[in-house]
């Protein structure tokens, strides 16, 4: 049951009232008008919407072209999206599932027109970021969304774009390239059902999932008025972080991004100034006291606290840390590479040293 015409409040309204989808399915017109949820006509769309053929259907389509469906209830289901005012049903995903418990991930998001400038700033942090781990989210439009997933699809932290149609749609079509290797190599998710169409309405919904997944969210580029925007209230109602790449002030690309920067969004320049929030340090150590570099109280992963504490303890070779981490040295070499920008560590003549 697709019920295309039915929104997701009601929707949720209607899966808290009736726990799962086969007892909706179940139900008749009657019983629907009962609930007070829906009137007749509402009522009647659901009922003749049911369809047992097209559901068998759309999961032979799923099962030949490896897309996953994760409803709510899945142990792969992300923690941070059922904290949505209205979260997902379920998602239908291709791609590398992992990605969607990313350790570290950050929405960017911006103009579909951007100036060269901006070009230059998503790939930039986006390759940057991803280097070291970061999972990219964004929306697979157009611009600054197509420009940061290229960035990064190829990188360690790879990548996840959230579409506003049905995953069996790629739109715009001039993304069709990146659409099929982000399908192979990173992730593609969205909350609609298979053939829905790139309807305005769509994109302002996927919008709170992007925000949703990511711990933080980066604006380049934006107009006023955009939907970039609604993402970053999306963001703000999440308690995301939200970070802003100034730009001219006299263009009207830039004029969304710069007022939220007056609104008290962080000020960016340097992938740095992104990834510093990640890390806490204790803010009595002194400044220059090697020996004050043991009051680092908090890693932004497990894996890079536990790399930490090996290297506190006296493990300082990469063979060391790969033998006594249990972690693959393409992923000790990227932690290390994080630590490394965050100036917590030197690496001199292979050997590693806390600054």
């Amino acid at each position: 049951m697709s019920l295309e015409k039915i929104s997701i409040k009601h929707k949720n309204i209607l899966l808290e009232q009736f726990v799962s989808p086969e007892v909706i399915f179940s139900l008749s017109s009657e019983d629907l008008v009962k609930t007070k949820i829906f009137d007749q006509n509402a009522a009647d769309y659901i009922c003749q919407t049911k369809s047992i053929d097209q559901a068998k259907h759309d999961l032979s389509y799923m099962e030949k072209n490896n897309i996953r469906l994760i409803p709510r209830c899945d142990p792969e289901f992300p923690e941070s999206l059922t904290n949505l005012y209205t979260p997902p049903l379920g998602l239908y995903a291709k791609g590398n599932l992992s990605l969607l418990h990313a350790p570290l991930a950050i929405g960017i998001i911006g103009s579909r027109n951007p100036t060269v400038a901006g070009e230059k700033h998503a790939r930039l942090f986006s390759q940057s970021l991803s280097s070291i781990g970061v999972t990219i989210v964004s929306g697979l439009a157009d611009g600054i969304d197509g420009k940061s997933h290229w960035a990064s699809v190829n990188e360690l932290g790879s990548t996840i774009g959230v579409l506003g149609t049905g995953i069996d749609i790629c739109y715009p079509w001039v993304n069709k390239k990146l659409f099929d290797l982000m399908s192979e190599k990173a992730l593609i998710i969205t909350e609609f059902n298979l053939g829905e169409k790139p309807l305005p309405y769509h994109f302002p919904q996927r919008n709170r999932i992007i925000s949703g997944l990511s711990q933080g969210v980066l604006v380049i580029e934006a107009r006023k008025k955009s939907g970039s925007l609604i993402t970053v209230n999306h963001a703000l109602e999440q308690g995301k972080n939200i970070y802003v790449i100034p730009g001219d002030i006299s263009s009207s690309n830039w004029a969304g991004g710069n007022q939220l920067l007056k609104e008290g969004a962080k000020l960016v320049t340097d992938p740095r100034d992104i990834l510093e929030d990640y890390v806490i340090f204790d803010q009595t150590a002194k400044s220059g006291d090697a020996s004050n570099k043991q009051s680092i109280i908090k890693m932004a992963t497990v894996e890079e606290q536990l790399l930490f504490d090996l290297i506190k303890k006296g493990y300082r070779s990469i063979d060391e840390l790969v033998a006594c981490s249990g972690l693959p040295i393409s992923r000790i070499n990227s932690l290390l590479t994080m630590l490394e920008i965050e100036e917590i560590i030197m690496i001199k003549y292979g050997n590693i040293v806390l600054i």
